[in-house]
């Protein structure tokens, strides 16, 4: 008994250990260093769904876990929106992000699939509501879609105080079809006219896979609705190239524009956009966090628009 006793305190002891570790820097990740203190720090990550078909590759999940953990913890982020998030990335990336607390719509009513989580800083903003619905002539009809789409796309929205300005803040997170562009404008305008539900005045960030470039007609229409585009407002309108990758990074020849992205309303100013490219050596390889580029975007609040 006493053994058993001593042996508790022990392992609690390790499992506190290496769950500090799990919340620490990488050494070998550059740290991200923010242009303002109150600026808002936003990630839009696609971590690719778990899939048996990577894993002969070194490209499953359980192989690039932790480099994508190393990578979201570098970028210092106040809000992380994923998409293909799935159980097992939930699982893991919860408990090793321990400052966040998370939010999201479930897609699969049967195994509980949550497509587009947003993770937000639990120190620096309290959720005030949040919702999700299917992008489709009828929102709340489970996995409904357009005639136009290949698969039933969602979205997730969450409210947020932001205890350092006493700001509001909405937030949303999703993931267009993937192979039918006229899927895609279709759901671009579903997401405008869920977003007309919300007080105009608000600052609002989108973020997600949109599966399409800045040039073409889903990124049009939210740019007509009053987003701006965040990368293009710092970098220029120049497409900076592809963020989907398929796991081979910088080596990859064939031609693509940048699918991912964050945009915000005239409510909020872009300071800093970039395109993640952070990547590990392992064994001779070099590894990324996910099939897609992460990007993020550093907003402040335009004080004369409260």
């Amino acid at each position: 008994m006493k053994s058993t006793r001593i042996l508790l305190p022990i392992l609690s002891l390790a499992l506190a250990a290496n769950l500090v570790c799990a919340a620490n820097p990488a050494s070998d990740i550059p740290q991200r260093k923010r242009q303002s203190p109150d600026a808002v720090r936003v990630v839009s990550a696609n971590v690719r769904h778990p899939v048996k078909a990577d894993i002969p590759g070194g490209n499953g999940w359980d192989a690039r876990k932790e480099l994508a953990r190393d990578v979201l913890l570098a970028q210092d982020a106040d809000i992380i929106c994923f998409q293909e998030f799935n159980n097992p990335q939930y699982d893991y990336l919860k408990e090793r992000l321990p400052g966040y607390e998370a939010f999201g719509f479930v897609e699969r009513n049967t195994d509980g699939r949550k497509a587009n989580m947003v993770f937000y800083s639990k120190k620096r903003f309290e959720k005030i509501a949040g919702d999700g619905a299917f992008l489709s002539p009828t929102p709340d009809v489970y996995r409904s879609k357009f005639e136009e789409s290949a698969t039933a796309s969602s979205f997730t929205c969450v409210r947020l105080k932001d205890r350092l300005t006493g700001r509001e803040l909405i937030v949303w997170n999703t993931h267009f079809d993937y192979k039918y562009p006229a899927g895609r404008e279709k759901q671009a305008g579903a997401l405008v006219e869920q977003m007309k539900k919300h007080p105009p005045g608000i600052p609002q960030i989108i973020t997600g896979d949109l599966n399409c470039d800045a040039g073409t007609r889903p990124v049009k229409i939210l740019k007509a609705a009053g987003f701006i585009e965040t990368y293009a407002t710092i970098h220029g309108p120049s497409d900076p190239g592809y963020t989907f990758h398929a796991f081979e990074g910088h080596s990859r020849g064939k031609p693509g524009g940048k699918v991912d992205f964050v945009f915000c309303n005239d409510r909020l100013r872009p300071t800093a956009a970039e395109i993640i490219k952070d990547n590990r050596n392992i064994d001779g390889v070099r590894r990324y966090p996910s099939d897609h580029y992460f990007v993020s975007a550093e907003l402040v609040y335009e004080k004369d628009k409260k």
